[in-house]
């Protein structure tokens, strides 16, 4: 995700720290997805990783100045990122069951546009609807909770102590006791100074692709 900083808050931890802790969190559980499934610290280390791209959304929505373009581009990593995730996970070119989460982060950011929107034009609940129900019906990761936690994290960006009761709700209501590990993102979110931090605009963005399409190469060819 990308974009300029303008607030200052305490802690030590900037946003490209946050992204670097993600992005080896998720590295560690889609490892354990394909290598070591019957091991659960790979996954449990993994649920780190969702609730905190979830932040730094937010973050983007807010610091970011097109908005637009911004959910353009999580729209084509999203196409981009389709075959390496359906091989990496399925061992297929295209597995309509399932979508990688780039769409998910594109739904969740749409449905804050349309809440954004949803103050003073009410007809933008149709569509903030809609989004939910095509988070549903397409399958993506994480599926309508993780549009919903997005949501969540929008609203409760001011009151970090209902976000993290609202987190944990969510976690356990839509995935179980064992997605709850998700809430030690939490404690790294504490820690979050408002700072961007070294400047790598695209290394998310390519780094899911990539590494999907060396693990499904490692599993099957090596």
């Amino acid at each position: 995700m990308d974009f300029e900083m303008t607030e200052k808050q305490s802690g030590f931890l900037d946003s490209f720290t946050l992204k670097m802790i993600a992005i080896i969190s998720m590295l560690a559980d889609h490892i354990g997805y394909i290598f070591f499934p019957q091991d659960m610290v790979f996954r449990a280390v993994g649920r780190i990783a969702f609730p905190i791209f979830c932040f730094l959304i937010i973050e983007g929505f807010h610091h970011t100045r097109n908005h637009t373009n911004y959910l353009i581009r999580l729209c084509i990593f999203a196409i981009i990122s389709e075959i390496p995730f359906d091989l990496a996970f399925f061992g297929t070119l295209m597995d309509w069951g399932h979508q990688n989460v780039f769409l998910t982060l594109a739904f969740g950011l749409a449905a804050i546009f349309c809440l954004e929107e949803m103050n003073t034009k009410r007809i933008y609940a149709i569509p903030f609807v809609l989004i939910f129900a095509a988070s549903y019906f397409v399958h993506c990761d994480y599926g309508i909770g993780g549009v919903l936690l997005i949501c969540m994290f929008y609203l409760t960006r001011e009151t970090p102590w209902m976000r993290f009761i609202l987190t944990a709700l969510i976690l356990y209501i839509f995935y179980g006791s064992f997605e709850l590990y998700g809430l030690i993102a939490m404690v790294f979110i504490t820690f979050y100074n408002g700072k961007r931090g070294p400047q790598v605009k695209m290394l998310f963005y390519w780094f899911y692709p990539v590494h999907l399409l060396v693990l499904y190469a490692i599993a099957h060819y090596l």
